[in-house]
């Protein structure tokens, strides 16, 4: 019989800020890896980098096949920085994808209420 994990009682939620040089040098799976594990440590991830449709949708993908009676998913939200017409020009011929902003990451248990609008992201954390 597979024994259950025992949730420990907190006094807060550990809030891990991750910055765009450590996100550079992963390769989309390792960030995936690098989310997941902490969402299933109970903690909130600010990373310093936007994520573009499909890196969301394996983001979500990969939160759905995870899900079980101890990890209910994830909630995220996030913003892209909006560069001025000069950045945008040497993206586009550089090839590179743009993915200055911030994303904000966390247990669907634990992420009460999101908020956010084009620059700004309001987040209330429940505490159990």
């Amino acid at each position: 019989m597979a024994k259950k994990k025992s949730k420990k009682k907190k006094s807060g939620v550990k809030i891990e800020f991750i910055s765009r040089v450590k996100l550079h040098e992963k390769e989309f799976e390792e960030k995936l890896e690098l989310i997941m594990n902490g969402v299933k440590d109970e903690n909130i991830l600010v990373l310093e980098e936007a994520l573009n449709a499909q890196e969301k949708a394996k983001l979500i993908e990969k939160s759905m096949e995870e899900c079980d009676e101890d990890f209910p998913g994830i909630e995220f939200s996030g913003f892209d920085s909006r560069g001025n017409w000069i950045e945008k020009i040497l993206y586009q011929i550089t090839g590179r994808e743009r993915k200055d902003g911030l994303l904000i990451v966390g247990s669907s248990d634990i992420m009460e209420k999101v908020e956010e609008d084009k620059d700004a992201i309001s987040m209330i954390a429940k505490l159990e």
